[in-house]
């Protein structure tokens, strides 16, 4: 679900281009990073065996469709309301990581890393990676990855980019920034 957003804005990025509204290219790359990123995160908690029960899947893919034609509705009639749910929603995503964090600090710390993890945030391949970190310097952010805990301080951190990234999207969309990229 949480790589829904991001299909649907490009969809409608798309759209808006199609018919001469929108031409900033950088929006689209911004929400595509984001999707590559949100896609390393479901392979990651998939590895941990988050995809296993029948019905997370089933009711995730059914909730995924609803989802996305009412996200699109929503981006036709208003880009800035838009992202000003995802904002919202991505800043409870990134209080309930928190939250996980200081309840399982210990018992993470324990746990090794998950290969994949290790390779999207150490390895060589870092592809895409500082697009949708709007408020960095590109490369600025090389994350450790040595712990199950460490992952998911990652994941916490993508999600605070995705915060940024939803605001600078919103006040593109308001027209108080010029660009979302900084």
């Amino acid at each position: 679900l949480s790589r829904i957003p991001f299909f649907s804005f490009i969809s409608m990025l798309q759209v808006y281009e199609s018919i001469g509204w929108w031409r900033d290219p950088s929006m689209r790359r911004v929400h595509h990073a984001e999707e590559w990123n949100k896609l390393r995160h479901l392979r990651m908690l998939e590895s941990l065996g988050g995809d296993k029960a029948w019905s997370d899947r089933f009711l995730g893919y059914h909730c995924a469709f609803a989802y996305y034609w009412l996200l699109t509705l929503t981006y036709l009639f208003s880009p800035k309301v838009a992202y000003e749910f995802m904002e919202l929603l991505q800043t409870h995503t990134l209080t309930s990581y928190e939250a996980f964090l200081e309840l399982n600090k210990a018992r993470l710390q324990e746990l090794p890393a998950p290969e994949v993890a290790v390779q999207y945030y150490t390895g060589n391949d870092m592809f895409i990676f500082d697009d949708f970190q709007v408020g960095r310097e590109p490369g600025s952010r090389r994350p450790s990855c040595e712990s199950l805990y460490d992952v998911f301080i990652n994941i916490r951190d993508d999600e605070s980019e995705h915060v940024t990234v939803m605001r600078a999207c919103k006040d593109y969309a308001a027209g108080i920034r010029k660009t979302v990229t900084s």
